[in-house]
């Protein structure tokens, strides 16, 4: 993976200004952009570390695979963004589908490294305790299953937290609103009768539930809550908001969801764990091939989002479940086509990538490195892992496999699947990995129809350079010298900064105006010769909102060198305390270099 490769892909997107949401998932970084046009895709995917890119439902993602947070830390710190940025709605409108598959993603995904840890642990304590290592009495036992099994007793209130960051509620009235309907004297109102016990409040009666380890109530009831809490916003004055918004949204939310949505998200995930069970108890060979050999599939397109909550459901209410096997058939599908590109291929990048794909799998049960970097790219690895899946897939499926937690398939989770059916699993997954990797070898790799070219060497020395005249009056600096790690660092790209001694902004060379921010304090244009330049008149002074700037150019208009394209009262920027130093970073600099008509060292003038 290339050094500072969040700073590079930051450079390619179209810098800072060009993000109006990120966040990411457990092997991409999602991105939504003011203007996509400003993206370098090709220079993107050219990236070592950066196995593809997609769109889907107006949002853009950059695949990197397990070490995606890493690169998106490099990201953000790179930029003025806080940590931990709350994903926005992009302009386009989304339909119902990728909604609700984006909406379920920024939920669960937070919990995943919980839940497989959970997963595994939950596997290693019942395998000790079966070979006899480990005594139910003891308690050590005791202590370990309340460590692995803490999350999924909890797990309304780990939900309630995560749905109010994905919906905008406030997630500490979130958790208190599912804290209130697993507390004991809650619980307790149930007496011996269990799940339909009949209680009342101020009269109404309320249909009683265990809500510990439910997943739909807490998904409801935190939607509404921030519904809620928006209307509330509106009537209530600000100077009492943060006393009675809580207070209100306390007294409805709570008896609204033990009465409608808490048994509501009861029944239908009982019914969905009972729907599957069904079909798998029906005939488990074809739904085990059916899954097992569309479930790499479904990665591609996020679609497995909409599946995991019912695993997680059925392993909360259940005990086991049946669907968390099948998709580790399609797991080791995968890394048996991993195994047979690393064997067919002569490329030694790519054998080196397909080991790393390979144990990615075996260790961490993540197979997007192998999907989007192997199968993808050549297509018939895909065919090879589907028919693996699906022959494995088929095996585990009829001998009715079960998993004790949730976790991804991987050769580190086998604890969470040792019982009755432990030998089945383990020989479905030879089945799927000999099959996928001999598929390989039959079918071959094909023709690699997404190589990148090199666009860069394609490039000749001459269109590389560009002379370009000073674009204000005033004393060139170097941009090291800039007060802002996010110049002075080049990571928007290389160039230089004036310290302005007049108001006015000309263009440096014959072009078009490619962006005219709306806050009128930054301008980008792109010369004849394809060089893209930015313009950023001061520091922070995006605060301003506009004032004491005036453009005279707008997008797309096309300019001669000197033409005037913003003005600025100097004066009144400097009497509020602004730093004008004004950075123009050339934001293709990976490809373009400039030579500025003028000595660094000394005030330039227009001619």
């Amino acid at each position: 993976m290339e050094k500072d490769l969040g700073k590079k892909i930051l450079q390619l997107v179209g810098g800072e200004a060009n993000i109006s949401a990120i966040t990411h998932c457990a092997t991409r970084l999602r991105m939504s952009f003011q203007d996509k046009k400003k993206v370098n895709e090709a220079g993107i995917k050219q990236l070592d570390g950066v196995l593809g890119t997609m769109e889907k439902g107006g949002q853009y993602q950059v695949i990197i695979g397990p070490a995606v947070d890493q690169v998106y830390q490099d990201l953000i710190h790179a930029t003025r963004f806080e940590s931990g940025i709350k994903e926005e709605g992009t302009k386009g409108k989304k339909n119902i589908i990728t909604l609700f598959l984006d909406t379920v993603a920024g939920i669960f995904t937070p919990l995943l490294p919980l839940l497989a840890g959970s997963g595994v642990l939950r596997g290693i304590v019942l395998l000790l305790t079966q070979v006899g290592w480990l005594s139910e009495e003891s308690s050590t036992y005791v202590i370990l299953t309340a460590a692995s099994t803490a999350v999924f007793y909890f797990l309304p209130i780990l939900l309630a937290f995560t749905a109010a960051k994905k919906f905008g509620a406030n997630p500490f009235v979130a958790v208190a609103v599912m804290g209130a309907l697993i507390m004991p004297d809650f619980t307790a109102l149930m007496g011996s009768k269990g799940n339909g016990a009949i209680t009342h409040f101020i009269g109404i009666p309320i249909v009683l539930m265990n809500y510990t380890s439910t997943v739909i109530p807490a998904i409801l009831a935190i939607w509404c809550q921030s519904k809620l809490e928006k209307g509330l916003k509106k009537i209530i004055p600000t100077s009492m908001q943060l006393l009675f918004v809580s207070l209100i949204t306390l007294l409805i939310m709570v008896p609204l969801t033990a009465a409608i949505f808490g048994p509501f998200g009861v029944y239908v995930g009982e019914a969905l764990a009972k729907f599957i069970n069904a079909l798998m108890s029906t005939n488990g060979w074809i739904a085990g091939a059916f899954i097992g050999g569309v479930w790499n599939i479904m990665v591609i397109f996020g679609l497995q989002w909409a599946v995991n909550p019912i695993m997680i459901q059925n392993i909360s209410v259940l005990g086991y479940d049946k669907i968390v096997p099948l998709s580790a058939a399609a797991n080791f599908g995968m890394a048996g086509a991993a195994l047979g590109t690393l064997i067919k291929t002569k490329d030694k990048k790519m054998k080196s990538f397909s080991v790393s794909a390979l144990l990615s799998i075996f260790f961490a049960g993540i197979t997007e490195p192998a999907i989007y970097g192997i199968a993808v790219r050549y297509k018939k690895p895909l065919i090879a892992a589907v028919l693996g899946g699906a022959i494995g897939g088929a095996f585990i499926g009829g001998m009715s496999v079960n998993a004790y937690a949730f976790v991804f398939g991987g050769l580190t989770t086998l604890p969470a699947f040792v019982g009755k059916t432990f030998v089945y699993y383990v020989i479905g997954l030879l089945i799927c990995f000999v099959v996928g990797t001999v598929a390989t070898l039959i079918l071959g790799l094909g023709e690699d129809e997404q190589k990148p070219e090199a666009t860069e060497n394609k490039t000749s020395p001459q269109n590389r350079e560009e002379n370009i005249e000073p674009p204000l009056v005033g004393e060139v600096i170097q941009l090291a010298e800039v007060k802002d790690p996010v110049f002075s660092q080049e990571t928007l790209g290389k160039g230089f900064a004036i310290v302005p001694t007049k108001g006015e902004v000309r263009a440096p060379f014959d072009g078009v105006v490619s962006m005219v921010f709306k806050t009128k304090h930054a301008i980008g244009l792109k010369s004849d010769n394809g060089t893209e330049l930015l313009i950023h008149v001061g520091l922070d002074t995006v605060q301003l909102n506009g004032e004491y700037f005036e453009t005279t150019v707008k997008e797309g208009d096309r300019v001669k060198t000197g033409d005037m394209l913003l003005t600025f009262n100097l004066a009144k920027l400097q009497e509020k305390g602004y730093d004008v130093t004004t950075p123009v970073v050339v934001t293709n600099s990976a490809q373009k270099e400039i030579h500025l008509k003028a000595e660094t060292d000394l005030p330039v003038e227009f001619a």
